[in-house]
């Protein structure tokens, strides 16, 4: 009896032990991963990264990110986090990625930059009935209760341009509830990336027919990429550059709104 409880208990390792490596290769969300792979950090934000049905990883940037680890014949697995974690973990832990990162003057020196992808761009938004809110400048917005997402590179330029939080920011962990601030009038203007709007519309998100742009945010008007920690094995790096310059004519053009 004990002989065939081993031989049984030998079969489940075997099995599950291929079980994990063919997992360890797809998307791992927020789990631990016991096998050697590069860590890739990122947040949901369609349509650029998001989970779809069937519960895989889909987007204009993840699609490029897995084809380019795919071609650096590179074992990587993805975990999502809320984008203040994302970001401070990606600055700090050696061999980790993150995307879609916005690339400013203030990120640069903080990362190693690795694939362009996606152009974005922000812009404040109010509720259409608030024909009140009228903008021709960032200095105007100065005037009003702002809400951003702490960690985003929107926010980052606005406290560096004399913004303040708690006077006329209103700093969130995320924007799922930035349309429903608006809403109940807990602020006045809200700033968000037109795709992220665009996907909004796609899958009728409550309220969302009830805001409009009103002033582009012309700074951060950039593209995003695939970065680094500036701890990251260099190795790493010229093996994802090399793949990147064989699978460059394949990118083009790199998103669907360019």
């Amino acid at each position: 009896m004990k002989i065939w409880i081993k031989i049984i208990l030998c079969l489940l390792t075997y099995l599950f032990s291929d079980v994990c490596q063919a997992y360890n290769k797809k998307l791992v969300n927020n789990q631990k991963v016991e096998l050697a792979s590069v860590q890739i950090i990122s947040e949901i934000y369609p349509p650029y990264q998001f989970i779809d049905k069937n519960g895989e990883l889909q987007g204009w940037s993840a699609d490029k990110v897995q084809a380019l680890f795919k071609q650096a014949n590179i074992d990587y697995h993805i975990d999502f986090y809320p984008w203040t974690r994302a970001y401070s973990l990606a600055q700090t832990k050696p061999d980790t990625f993150i995307f879609s990162l916005l690339k400013t003057k203030l990120r640069e020196p903080l990362f190693q930059w690795i694939m362009p992808l996606c152009t974005i761009e922000f812009s404040f938004y109010r509720l259409k009935k608030r024909s009140d809110i009228k903008l021709s400048s960032l200095k105007d917005a100065k005037g009003y209760l702002i809400a951003v997402q702490q960690g985003q590179a929107s926010a980052e330029y606005l406290l560096a341009l004399g913004f303040e939080a708690g006077k006329n920011l209103t700093i969130s962990y995320n924007n799922d509830t930035f349309i429903q601030m608006l809403v109940y009038g807990r602020v006045d203007l809200i700033v968000l990336s037109s795709p992220y709007v665009e996907s909004l519309i796609a899958t009728k998100s409550p309220y969302i027919d009830e805001i409009e742009a009103i002033l582009p945010i012309e700074h951060l008007r950039n593209r995003m990429y695939l970065a680094s920690s500036l701890n990251t094995s260099p190795a790493l790096i010229e093996k994802l550059r090399k793949a990147y310059a064989q699978l460059t004519p394949l990118f083009e053009p790199m998103c669907q709104n360019e």
